[in-house]
């Protein structure tokens, strides 16, 4: 059995580029703002961070924000979520910046890209009335759960404990059942495109190669059956659920199974310099990888 003071360390240790996130700034206040919404903006995307999103106040790198200007979005970062909150929680909180970007720019086409949890807050979203959101791209959000932390939770009384302990009712949400009901419960327009994508990489002796899964997320990573980017596995990611829609029929979530983002859970998102504390002597593979996928997304988003 693992103890409580090893599983509080190894929680740290997986989430550890989320809290060294804060000291990289470049450029970054003119990227997030609403208010650079007007009634003539034509084209918006929403980024929603996942599960202890406020640890990282820049989330989603530069580099990635840049990509989607660069195509001529308008970029808007939901914020001040619940770093541990709920998809009810987190997802009300979205839903009320959805409604105020209606309301700034009434006539503008808005997209979504959901990160992890993300992408079931803004499901929620949806589904409590933000029914004008043209397209949800998910990145690695787990459809079908979060397998590590069902298996340390049926497995680990100081888990389970630790869970109870620190309140965190979100992680406890991110469990196969709990999902699969949440998904089932909400009703999306069929017109909503949904396209989920997933990523994962190689567990190689050489940690400090940015090709391959960093020491910290390869301990979560083990506890995952098949590919996954050490949070979430690939098969998760990828699962193509179908969701009632407000028609009475189905809107099924799309993925390319043969696509594969070949970054790890945070280097899906993070600043590529985060990683430099973690031992990885190369990250700027993580930044061309992060560039090239999110550039892929702005265009695909331009042609639907």
């Amino acid at each position: 059995m693992v103890k409580l003071t090893s599983l509080i360390m190894i929680l740290t240790v997986v989430f550890s580029p989320l809290f060294g996130h804060a000291q990289i700034t470049d450029a970054y206040d003119k990227l997030l703002a609403t208010e650079q919404l007007t009634a003539n903006t034509k084209h918006i995307v929403v980024f929603v961070p996942g599960f202890f999103n406020s640890f990282a106040p820049e989330y989603f790198s530069n580099d990635i924000v840049t990509s989607m200007q660069s195509k001529g979005f308008v970029v808007v970062i939901a914020q001040k979520l619940n770093p541990v909150g709920t998809i009810e929680d987190n997802g009300e909180r979205v839903l009320n910046l959805f409604i105020n970007i209606k309301q700034l720019a009434p006539n503008a086409e808005v997209n979504v890209i959901g990160h992890s949890a993300g992408g079931l807050y803004a499901l929620y979203a949806i589904n409590k009335g933000a029914r004008y959101i043209k397209t949800l791209v998910t990145v690695s959000t787990p459809f079908n759960g979060v397998e590590f932390v069902e298996n340390w939770r049926d497995n680990s009384w100081a888990f389970r404990t630790l869970m109870d302990w620190v309140h965190l009712d979100g992680l406890r949400q991110l469990t196969t059942p709990y999902v699969q009901s949440f998904i089932q419960s909400v009703r999306v327009p069929s017109s909503l495109k949904i396209i989920a994508y997933g990523g994962y990489q190689p567990v190689g002796w050489d940690f400090t190669n940015a090709a391959n899964m960093t020491a910290v997320l390869s301990v979560t990573d083990h506890f995952i059956t098949g590919p996954s980017d050490g949070i979430v596995s690939f098969a998760s990611s990828t699962w193509t659920t179908n969701i009632p829609t407000t028609e009475k029929t189905i809107n099924k979530v799309l993925s390319d199974k043969q696509f594969v983002l070949e970054l790890e859970h945070w280097e899906q998102v993070l600043d590529y310099r985060n990683f430099y504390m973690l031992g990885v002597r190369n990250p700027g593979l993580i930044r061309d990888r992060q560039i090239k996928f999110y550039t892929g997304i702005a265009s695909m988003l331009q042609l639907l």
